[in-house]
């Protein structure tokens, strides 16, 4: 019974002190290895590099010749518009002063007549125009068109006549006047005189001692 009692004593004393063994001997659970498999995946991740500023200045090369390209499409845009403006200003003129005649005037034939001739002049050399009357005057006229009109040659043919006439025929007027109209309107007139043997500055006519000189027969 007491040797039981002795075994049993021994035992427990020898548990205890494997107990306290082991446990001085194992590390705390916060410094136990985590194994490979149970760890944060972030904390494998690199921190985010933001990349540098891209500064727009000094410019590539490709820029500036874009740059370029749209200056000189600039360029070309606006003489060719100051161009046309400059082409239309006698025509503009011309269409203004139509405007003012009227059939209360004893000489609207020849008033007609002057705004073609004057227009005429502004894009051709005064001295292929100054000199044109009748038959020679109509016939230019004429060919000035872009396209063949029989029914504005003819009313051309009519205003040329009441030129001549004494009295002209009051009837006549919106006719000579809508035909004037129209051949400024449908004539091919020349870019600049200077194909034609001088130099066009945009504006109408006023006549020149050339053209005083050498005045149709009978007008007023």
């Amino acid at each position: 019974m007491q040797s039981s009692i002795l075994s049993t004593h021994f035992l427990s004393s020898f548990l205890s002190r494997y107990t306290k063994s082991a446990a001085q001997s194992m590390p705390p659970a916060n410094q136990m290895p985590v194994p490979p498999q149970q760890q944060d995946p972030l904390a494998q991740l690199r921190d985010i590099h933001v990349p540098t500023e891209v500064n727009i200045w000094p410019l590539d090369w490709g820029w500036w010749v874009a740059i370029a390209v749209f200056l000189l499409a600039l360029f070309c845009l606006y003489k060719a518009i100051t161009a046309h403006i400059r082409h239309n200003k006698a025509r503009k003129q011309a269409l203004a002063l139509l405007e003012s005649i009227s059939a209360q005037q004893s000489n609207w034939p020849v008033a007609l007549n002057s705004i073609l001739k004057r227009t005429a002049m502004s894009y051709y050399p005064t001295q292929q125009v100054a000199g044109l009357y009748g038959k020679q005057w109509q016939a230019f006229l004429t060919s000035a068109l872009k396209s063949s009109d029989s029914k504005l040659e003819s009313d051309l043919g009519l205003l040329v006549s009441n030129v001549y006439q004494a009295t002209p025929t009051p009837s006549d007027f919106e006719t000579c006047k809508g035909a004037v109209k129209n051949w400024l309107l449908k004539a091919k007139l020349p870019k600049n005189k200077g194909a034609y043997g001088g130099v066009n500055d945009g504006g109408l006519n006023n006549g020149s001692a050339h053209d005083k000189q050498t005045k149709e027969p009978h007008h007023a």
